[in-house]
C-alpha cells in the first residue's frame, strides 16, 4: 500500500475498508465538481430542490438526449418527468429514460429524454394528460438506445415505418384511444394502434396513426315525440 493509503486507513477517512474509502473519496470529488460545474442545474424532485449537472449526451446535436449527474443518494425512478431549466432559466420537461450503471463511481448518471409533445385523451368523461417524445419515421436518434434498452422481440427495436410516442408508463392507455396533441389551431390527432409496457421498466412505447379530428360532442338525447329513424345510426344502426 502507498503512504497515502496507509494514512487514510489509520485516520479512518472515507470508510473502514479500501473499497469504501475509494467510493467515499470519489463522492467527495463529485461534490466539489458539482459546486463549480458550468452545467449545474437545480430542479425539484419529490418537492425537494435537488442539484445536478446536466450535460450533453455524446455527439447528440439534436439535444434529444442528455446526461443528468446527481449524488449517489438521489434515486430517481425511470419514467419520472423533471422540469430542468435551460440556459435561459426556462424550465423544460425531461424524462428519466434509465440509470446508466457505472460501478464504483461517485455519482449517478441518468439518461434523460427530451419531451416534445403534451398528450390529452378522454376516457369515460375523465381527462388524462402526459408528456411524451414522438419518434417519427425518419428519426434515427433513439434507434440504438431503444435497441439497447428493449427486449429482442419488441417491435420497437427495428421500427422503420411507424410513429410512436415514448412516455412514462400509464395504465390508462389502451388500443383505439384518441390522442389530442397541441393547442388549436395547430392541434394534431392520433389513434392508438398498439403499446409496449414490458421492454423498458417505467417506460411505455405507444404506436399511433394520424387521423382526423373526432367530434366529441355528446350525442343528443331522445325526446318525447322523436322517431326511432332519427336515432337509427346514433344507436348503432340496428346492430
Amino acid at each position: 500500500m502507498s503512504y497515502f493509503d496507509i494514512f487514510k486507513k489509520r485516520v479512518n477517512r472515507y470508510g473502514i475498508d479500501y473499497q469504501s474509502r475509494i467510493q467515499g473519496e470519489r463522492e467527495q470529488v463529485f461534490d466539489l465538481y458539482l459546486v463549480k460545474s458550468i452545467y449545474r442545474v437545480d430542479f425539484y424532485f419529490n418537492n425537494i430542490l435537488t442539484a445536478g449537472s446536466f450535460e450533453k449526451y455524446k455527439q447528440d446535436e439534436t439535444q434529444t438526449l442528455h446526461y443528468l449527474l446527481t449524488k449517489t443518494d438521489v434515486s430517481i425512478p425511470n419514467g419520472t418527468i423533471l422540469m430542468i431549466p435551460d440556459k435561459d432559466k426556462v424550465e423544460k420537461p425531461w424524462m428519466v429514460y434509465y440509470l446508466e450503471q457505472i460501478k464504483a463511481s461517485g455519482y449517478n448518471r441518468y439518461i434523460m429524454l427530451r419531451m416534445t409533445h403534451y398528450l390529452t385523451w378522454i376516457k369515460d368523461t375523465v381527462t388524462y394528460n402526459s408528456w411524451a417524445y414522438m419518434y417519427g419515421q425518419e428519426d434515427n436518434m433513439l434507434k440504438n438506445e431503444i435497441r439497447s434498452r428493449s427486449r429482442m422481440d419488441t417491435i420497437y427495436t427495428e421500427n422503420l415505418k411507424g410513429s410512436f410516442f415514448i412516455l412514462p408508463l400509464n395504465a390508462n392507455i389502451k388500443k383505439d384511444d384518441y390522442f389530442i396533441v397541441g393547442e388549436k389551431p395547430l392541434q394534431e390527432y392520433y389513434r392508438v394502434t398498439g403499446y409496449d409496457i414490458q421492454s423498458s421498466e417505467g417506460i411505455e412505447y405507444v404506436t399511433v396513426d394520424p387521423i382526423y379530428e373526432y367530434d366529441l360532442t355528446p350525442a343528443p338525447e331522445k325526446q318525447e315525440g322523436d322517431s326511432d329513424e332519427s336515432f337509427f345510426w346514433l344507436e348503432g344502426g340496428g346492430q
